[in-house]
């Protein structure tokens, strides 16, 4: 009897195993191939990089600091950066991009030299102060 049993048995799992292949062969789609234009190969990289870009901003010291004080955990934020959609990435690394990195220090030097020129261009215009000779006095 416990041939007979032993018998039944793999006769069922073959039984199950050959309707699984079956199945599977059924709905399985067949491979395709195709050339993938140069676009398309750019934009995938344009993706990946942008993607990085973010990754890389938010590894930084300063960055995870002040997350951190906003309460957001900079492990967290590196997860999410995987579940973004492609529109959402390009948005953030181009704002990224727009952001300064450290602050132009001569712009900024030249930009307070001109307004303090004006504002004792000014003044010595109007009386108050006397800086520069060049300004006829009434």
């Amino acid at each position: 009897m416990d041939m007979k049993h032993s018998r039944s048995m793999q006769r069922t799992v073959a039984g199950l195993v050959v309707v699984a292949f079956s199945f599977l062969c059924l709905v399985a789609a067949p491979a395709q191939a195709a050339m993938v234009g140069t676009a398309a190969v750019l934009q995938t990289h344009d993706r990946d990089l942008a993607r990085q870009k973010v990754k890389l901003f938010l590894d930084r010291q300063d960055v995870a600091q002040q997350l951190e004080a906003l309460g957001v955990d900079p492990h967290q934020a590196k997860a999410r950066v995987d579940t973004m959609t492609d529109a959402e990435i390009a948005q953030l690394s181009g704002r990224i991009d727009e952001m300064p990195a450290g602050g132009d220090v001569l712009g900024v030097l030249l930009f307070i030299s001109v307004i303090a020129f004006v504002t004792l261009l000014v003044t010595d215009l109007m009386g108050v102060t006397d800086v520069f000779t060049f300004i006829k006095k009434r």
